[in-house]
């Protein structure tokens, strides 16, 4: 086998160990923030949580690619699965016991993520802020993908059973007609909108700062980023 073969055999195990242990890391961080309240700050019934536990299923995706943040993603997905299960029926925990709304929006995370990096580099290749302005939006627009997944999934399914738990749990008074007919997708609005933002906020600031560190330091031990946008011939002085 020749030296050059040699060295990109070595080179591909070393990101595949390197893509594990990663992988491993950010799993598990994941659902510590999942179990504990450092990631899920529980709010009352039937009001949703807040969350942090997007930050690293993000972070994933962004340095070492899709199939690392898709691993995390579905860490997540579980995680929250097996959480709403021993939370008990306790307001609306009890509807992320379906795979579809605790599982399959985390999924789309990572892929969103990607996605738009990759699109806001190409677009602005040309600007030394590319990459900081593409892990801020894909960070903002891959929290929102997980709020409105979740919730979008959530009163799809369970519109009906929503609202008659929602005007079961509270007293509505003089309430309009519309919304008693609806309070399910009300809830969902009026707590998910703050919530979402908030999320993505926290998903915007932190994931640029940890990703800069984490790319110093892989480019020190002479690693690159696994998210690269498609080259452009006309730009690399290639020919058809």
């Amino acid at each position: 086998m020749a030296p050059q073969d040699i060295i990109k055999k070595r080179n591909k195990q070393s990101n595949l160990i390197r893509k594990m242990v990663i992988s491993g890391m950010m799993s598990a961080i994941t659902a510590i923030l999942v179990f504990t309240p450092i990631g899920m700050v529980t709010l009352p019934p039937p009001l949703l949580s807040v969350t942090t536990v997007h930050v690293p299923v993000i972070l994933s995706a962004l340095v070492e690619g899709p199939v690392v943040g898709l691993i995390v993603g579905a860490v997540f997905g579980i995680c929250s699965f097996i959480r709403s299960w021993e939370s008990g029926a306790v307001g609306l925990s009890i509807f992320f016991r379906n795979p579809l709304i605790s599982i399959l929006p985390r999924l789309l995370v990572p892929l969103v993520a990607v996605g738009v990096y990759m699109l806001i580099k190409k677009i602005f290749s040309q600007s030394k802020w590319s990459e900081r302005v593409g892990a801020v939006v894909a960070s903002i627009l891959a929290t929102i993908t997980n709020t409105v997944g979740c919730l979008g999934m959530l009163v799809i399914i369970y519109g009906a059973e929503l609202t008659e738990l929602i005007n079961g749990m509270i007293h509505t008074g003089n309430a309009e007609a519309a919304y008693l007919n609806n309070a399910g997708a009300w809830l969902v609005a009026v707590v998910g909108l703050p919530n979402g933002i908030a999320e993505a906020l926290v998903a915007a600031l932190v994931v640029p700062m940890i990703k800069t560190a984490v790319e110093a330091v892989l480019r020190r031990s002479g690693h690159k980023s696994a998210v690269k946008p498609p080259v452009n011939k006309s730009q690399s002085g290639e020919k058809g």
